[in-house]
């Protein structure tokens, strides 16, 4: 479970006017590269490691249900 670089060619870029909601774009995180991808599996294609798919702190949470326009609960 070492990156060897093959994820670099699926890095995720961010669009001009998107406030930083790479969970909304469709984007994943892989711990171990330390990077968003753009990805369709749930496996990262370098090292094999379970890519995140949902944000884990509260307010990119919050983020999060804003721009897909769920509702809230506090």
């Amino acid at each position: 479970m070492v990156c060897n670089q093959t994820c670099l060619k699926y890095k995720a870029k961010l669009e001009n006017g998107v406030g930083g909601v790479h969970y909304a774009l469709g984007h994943k995180r892989c711990q171990v590269c330390s990077l968003f991808i753009n990805w369709d599996g749930l496996w990262c294609p370098c090292c094999g490691n379970r890519l995140r798919t949902k944000p884990r702190n509260k307010k990119y949470k919050q983020k999060l249900r804003e721009t897909k326009g769920l509702a809230t609960y506090e």
